[in-house]
């Protein structure tokens, strides 16, 4: 479903005349609901692993000490078997004992992420490939994570979105919101058990 759509799914719900623009409309409930939607969008990327924004990050390497980065659209390594070299796991370290490393050459056993960008160690060498499992955080179908167009779809869950809009919606204007914010949050926790692509 649409932007549009979505805009009017609150309309039918809130009491709003239906529109046939959002992005470009010169009302102010629009623009509100434009950026009320944003932050539902993104609040969701956040909450849970959706399978939609599930992506792997190939990484090469040079043999160097230095770091690699996997990319402004990552929002967070997923959960499980996050990276891997030459098909092994390797698992991660906190920065202080990250700390104690002196660098190597070798196969890599250790990844240290900071932000969007991962280092190794032992190196990774010269022409050898690091497999990255990422979560992205840009939910829109513009490729990023904010509507720019009516037409611009959702990744995630789109029903889910209406109801964390009604909610943002009917809390700022000062309408009652706990029941449909229980059936959101209850709605939520189902989808964020069932939508990682790994339990069908």
């Amino acid at each position: 479903m649409s932007l549009l759509t979505i805009c009017n799914r609150l309309a039918q719900n809130v009491g709003l005349e239906t529109t046939a623009q959002v992005i470009t409309s010169p009302r102010r409930e629009w623009a509100e609901a434009v950026e009320m939607s944003n932050a539902v969008g993104r609040e969701l990327a956040r909450r849970v692993d959706f399978g939609a924004l599930n992506s792997s990050v190939t990484v090469s390497g040079d043999g160097t000490d230095r770091s690699y980065d996997l990319g402004s659209d990552t929002a967070r390594l997923t959960p499980g078997v996050t990276v891997t070299v030459a098909g092994v796991v390797i698992r991660p370290l906190t920065q202080a004992e990250w700390g104690s490393l002196a660098p190597v050459a070798g196969t890599p056993r250790y990844f240290l992420l900071e932000g969007t960008r991962i280092n190794f160690w032992p190196l990774l060498g010269s022409g050898v490939d690091a497999v990255v499992r990422i979560q992205s955080k840009n939910w829109c179908s513009n490729g990023t994570d904010t509507w720019a167009a009516d037409t611009d779809t959702a990744l995630i869950d789109e029903n889910l979105m209406v109801k964390g809009l009604i909610v943002r919606w009917r809390r700022q204007k000062g309408m009652d919101y706990t029941d449909y914010e229980a059936e959101y949050e209850a709605d939520l926790a189902d989808i964020a058990r069932t939508d990682d692509r790994a339990r069908f």
